[in-house]
């Protein structure tokens, strides 16, 4: 028997004075612990660098994945660095919008 692929996948690369963490898949509550912990995770591997993380291939999300997202991001801006959602579209974008968090989540002025 097989396990099935992962709903989210994860790459990170540090360049240019920023950490990019990018995700592929889906974000919600069977994964919503794991990604806290690799965006925590890659905060830790490289002190003192703001955080993005490009959303391109997000494909779902919910308010799992919504909380994981405000979690990493209060404790980044708690420890002196940022994290902030880049390449948002679709309907992971107009979730945000909808749950009123994506101007605090992309660092984007508010209308």
């Amino acid at each position: 028997m097989s396990l099935p692929p992962p709903q989210l996948s994860h790459h990170v690369v540090a360049s240019d004075g920023v950490v990019r963490v990018a995700l592929a898949g889906e974000v919600d509550l069977a994964v919503a612990d794991d990604l806290h912990h690799w965006l925590a995770a890659a905060a830790a591997e490289h002190p003192g660098l703001p955080v993005e993380v490009d959303m391109t291939s997000v494909t779902f999300i919910d308010s799992s994945g919504i909380r994981a997202f405000v979690r990493a991001r209060n404790d980044a801006v708690g420890a002196g660095r940022g994290l902030r959602l880049v390449n948002t579209a679709g309907m992971a974008l107009r979730v945000l919008q909808v749950a009123g968090v994506y101007a605090h989540l992309s660092g984007e002025p508010l209308d």
